[in-house]
């Protein structure tokens, strides 16, 4: 955030009119009800350009990436896909002001971002594909057997930690658990069409999943085989999968059998929050 900015988050009460002011943007828990008021970004002093040194060690001629943290009307020339991996609301401002939700994303041709923690990423000029991938030196994620998927990983980056309480997160809304703290970290994936990724039901965090080329898939399962699918959440440039896919009981998360599919040749990020 931009020394001596000191944006204001209004609350309002049930008749739209300002209750208080806090001085920091987002030190205040969702839970208390507050909501940004429109005139707050319009009053912004300053804005500014991204900042080179935050680009992500998976960032590529390929695939441009970079973490901003605690953004504050940062401008935008170029098409972007912009990732909140934040648990608050960010701000995207256009000829409008409009909220971001936590863990979900969109594309900004133009612009201004606000927000704890966002990703930004940029196609660069020469197109996706499996060799252009590998030549980066992504792994295949289930090594050199000719019988396994191809699924190419690149390096992983740790974004910083964000605090949240699970069960909200999660949509457990009847088993708060009080906040905690969570180390973020991101990677991008490649697959090819056509490519089933391997179904699995164990993590020991919390993963989201954003399309950034192609067409896929997040698919749910009632058991290990493809033929008990019950569920898909359909990918586009862009499009982050709607809720986490795992329930928190007994301390640990609990996910269904799923998969990600590649319906054309497919880059995602995954996005991990790893209890600290």
């Amino acid at each position: 955030m931009s020394e001596g900015l000191s944006p204001k988050l209004v609350a309002l009460d049930q008749s739209g009119y300002p209750m208080r002011v806090a001085t920091s943007l987002w030190a205040v828990d969702c839970a208390d009800k507050w909501r940004l008021h429109p005139y707050c970004l319009n009053d912004l002093e300053d804005v500014n350009e991204i900042d080179e040194s935050t680009i992500l060690n998976f960032s590529s001629t390929l695939i441009k990436a970079q973490l901003l943290d605690d953004a504050v009307g940062v401008i935008l020339h170029n098409s972007s896909i912009i990732v909140n991996a934040a648990p608050s609301a960010a701000y995207i401002e256009g000829s409008q002001i409009s909220p971001l939700p936590p863990l979900s994303s969109t594309i900004l041709r133009q612009g201004k971002v606000t927000g704890e923690k966002l990703i930004v990423l940029q196609l660069g000029e020469t197109g996706v594909d499996e060799s252009g991938i590998a030549a980066l030196g992504w792994a295949n994620f289930y090594g050199d057997s000719p019988d396994a998927p191809v699924l190419l990983k690149s390096a992983q980056d740790e974004l910083g930690y964000v605090e949240f309480d699970s069960n909200l997160i999660l949509g457990q809304l009847g088993d708060s658990r009080g906040s905690t703290t969570f180390g973020v970290r991101a990677n991008l994936w490649f697959s090819p069409k056509g490519t089933d990724c391997g179904i699995h039901n164990e993590h020991d965090f919390i993963e989201v999943h954003t399309q950034i080329h192609g067409y896929g898939r997040m698919q749910k399962f009632m058991e290990n085989e493809a033929k008990t699918v019950y569920e898909d959440q359909l990918l586009s440039p862009g499009n982050t999968n709607p809720t986490p896919f795992c329930r928190e009981a007994e301390g640990a998360f609990q996910y269904p059998w799923h998969q990600y599919r590649a319906d054309t040749d497919c880059v995602w990020l995954a996005i991990e929050y790893h209890r600290n």
